[in-house]
């Protein structure tokens, strides 16, 4: 795992963080980034606080448990009925999740509205089911598949866009290949899908499946979580695998998973209110997943 990611005080869109130790320039620009994403994808075209809700205001209460998420006196509860509190040593996380309540545009209440209470609400209802193992174990198993599609792991023929997409693939994606070689697959080789050689499928070893399996079962839910985040967005084992070990930014990891996209974007123009809004998503899902893991 990566160090821990701490973070000091913070003043951005209204939202104030306190903790003793400094804040990395990583952790600071995610922090910035989720909380604009969070603000603009809530506002709209103007924010204006609903009339008509059933509270005044969303609050942080530390109990013994941990950070409890409070609208008013009454605690956020996930989908299995179970208190919004996470641990203590996720202030971040729960300032911005109040965040998000405090931003909503309507009582139309969706999960892309509330990215980072969604994604704290499964970590608690996977924490709290009756078999904790079994309940990880499910989710690795539905993850794997994606590192024989890895976006990272699919590169473009030579010959589209000039070169220019297969140079700049190789340029983001070999340095993320060999960093996972190297750190979790003993030095085995990942194999890749080449667009020079045509079409085929891609499968990984055995060996290499294994080794995956044993890091994401290694996860606590919390890095289980982000983790399966990140790889569902952006449809990549080995993206979310540098996301929860805090060694890639949000926006670097975001622009790689979508290198192809980005090129067709440039050849035949953008397509208002697709790519704009997918692009915004992605961030806000990758940005959400980042936070899920910072800790005091």
């Amino acid at each position: 795992m990566g160090q821990s990611t701490t973070c000091s005080k913070i003043e951005h869109s209204g939202i104030w963080i306190t903790s003793t130790a400094a804040c990395s320039s990583r952790s600071y620009a995610t922090l910035l980034d989720t909380a604009n994403l969070l603000r603009k994808s809530n506002a709209g075209s103007g924010f204006k606080t609903p009339t008509k809700r059933f509270w005044e205001k969303a609050n942080v209460k530390t109990t013994n448990d941990g950070h409890q998420i409070n609208l008013d006196i009454r605690p956020v509860r996930t989908s299995t009925g179970h208190p919004l509190i996470v641990p203590h040593n996720k202030t971040t996380l729960a300032h911005l999740i109040v965040q998000e309540w405090a931003t909503l545009p309507s009582l139309q209440i969706k999960p892309q509205s509330l990215p980072l209470t969604s994604l704290a609400a499964r970590a608690i209802d996977i924490a709290k089911s009756e078999d904790v193992k079994a309940a990880k174990e499910a989710i690795v198993k539905t993850l794997l598949p994606y590192l024989d599609t890895d976006t990272m792991l699919i590169f473009a023929p030579s010959e589209e866009y000039n070169g220019a997409l297969r140079k700049e693939q190789e340029e983001s994606y070999r340095p993320i290949i060999a960093w996972a070689e190297e750190q979790f697959f003993h030095g085995e080789k990942l194999n890749y899908s080449d667009g020079d050689k045509g079409l085929r499928g891609n499968m990984q070893s055995d060996t290499i499946k294994a080794n995956a399996t044993d890091w994401a079962k290694s996860l606590d839910v919390w890095q289980l979580t982000a983790f399966e985040r990140a790889v569902l967005g952006g449809k990549s084992y080995l993206g979310g695998m540098k996301l929860v070990n805090q060694e890639i930014s949000t926006s670097d990891l975001a622009e790689a998973v979508t290198l192809e996209v980005l090129y067709q974007m440039k050849r035949w123009g953008e397509v208002e209110d697709s790519h704009d809004v997918d692009w915004a998503d992605l961030r806000r899902q990758i940005g959400s997943a980042a936070v899920l893991i910072i800790t005091d």
